[in-house]
């Protein structure tokens, strides 16, 4: 759902799970298990609660313990960023939730999609397999009429057990285009917050953060020189703690340039409007409609390039998989 990095998929079955508490949840979590048919799918209108919160969740900021009774979660991650998008975003609207279980492996994949009054479109998908696999995934969106501001893409995965458990941390600013002006509002911001003296270079340097070989960018097209990408040896405390810094760091990186761009187009279209100098002020490298074309082509980019499309199909069959994919996924691949 972010980064192309392959995982391995594989969930112990049920019966390899003997703890009671495990046992509930599948349970219970049977009630929530959605087809993607428009008969079954959830759709609720709402703003976000008190707390901040676009949608209920069960997320907690402990890192002590998660709902499943997992120690290793990335819910403090989740609540974090959707609480952060929340007090600087708007109220959400127009929220729609999928969920799909697998009893028998015991895994379960909620979506959530809303939208806000500075963003376009939000999906956040996280995956509650147990220890065997927890995965966030968010991208947000900005409205096009920011045209410059990127997106922003956080990919968080933990899959296997024991010391066969496999982890990587990806977040960045995707950028809409190649243009060397668009990358330079933002992206030094992203590497000085994991260089050296940065904020979040201690967690950086913890996490075993590596730079992508230049073959990486070469087909990456919507990832941009101050993506941060990590494989961390294993699934501790500590590994959750600097992640979590990590992706607070980027967070705020991102919504300062949400609100640059934000003013950007604003000052552009004043100059247009009074006849001033467009040298005056920055000039915009997209317009509305570039942008709004650059998201839906990121949509195309990544239906045919992320490796969680079979990682659905394993759990929950091609179908199924295929449609998550296309209509709440990357839905704008088919604008």
């Amino acid at each position: 759902m972010g980064a192309s990095v392959a995982v391995e998929t594989s969930v112990p079955c049920a019966s390899e799970r003997t703890d009671a508490a495990f046992v509930r949840r599948r349970r219970s979590s049977a009630t929530r298990n959605f087809s993607l048919s428009s008969a079954r799918r959830r759709v609720v209108s709402r703003a976000a609660d008190a707390s901040g919160r676009a949608v209920e969740s069960s997320s907690s900021s402990s890192f002590s313990s998660s709902a499943s009774g997992v120690a290793f979660t990335f819910r403090a991650h989740e609540a974090s960023t959707r609480e952060a998008l929340a007090r600087r975003c708007g109220a959400a609207s127009a929220v729609e939730t999928t969920t799909k279980t697998n009893e028998r492996l015991g895994v379960t994949t909620t979506t959530d999609v809303w939208r806000t009054p500075r963003l376009r479109r939000v999906r956040s998908t996280y995956v509650d397999g147990g220890e065997a696999a927890q995965i966030f995934n968010l991208v947000a969106y900005p409205e096009p009429s920011a045209p410059d501001a990127p997106l922003l893409g956080v990919d968080l995965i933990c899959v296997g057990k024991g010391n066969a458990r496999k982890i990587l941390i990806g977040v960045d600013l995707q950028p809409m285009c190649r243009d060397m002006d668009y990358a330079s509002a933002y992206v030094p911001d992203l590497l000085a917050v994991v260089g050296a003296g940065g904020r979040a270079s201690t967690a950086a340097a913890k996490l075993n953060a590596t730079t992508p070989s230049n073959k990486f960018y070469e087909d990456a097209e919507f990832f941009s020189r101050g993506m941060f990408f990590a494989r961390p040896e294993s699934a501790s405390e500590d590994v959750m703690r600097c992640s979590l810094d990590v992706v607070e760091a980027y967070v705020d990186v991102w919504l300062a340039r949400l609100d640059e761009a934000e003013r950007e187009a604003e000052a552009m279209d004043g100059a247009c409007k009074f006849g001033l100098a467009l040298e005056d002020v920055r000039r915009c490298v997209l317009t509305e409609e570039t942008a709004r074309a650059a998201q839906d082509a990121h949509d195309a980019w990544q239906l045919t390039h992320d490796p969680a499309i079979p990682m659905f199909a394993s759990w929950y069959g091609e179908d199924w998989a295929r449609e998550f994919a296309e209509t709440v996924l990357f839905p704008g691949a088919k604008a």
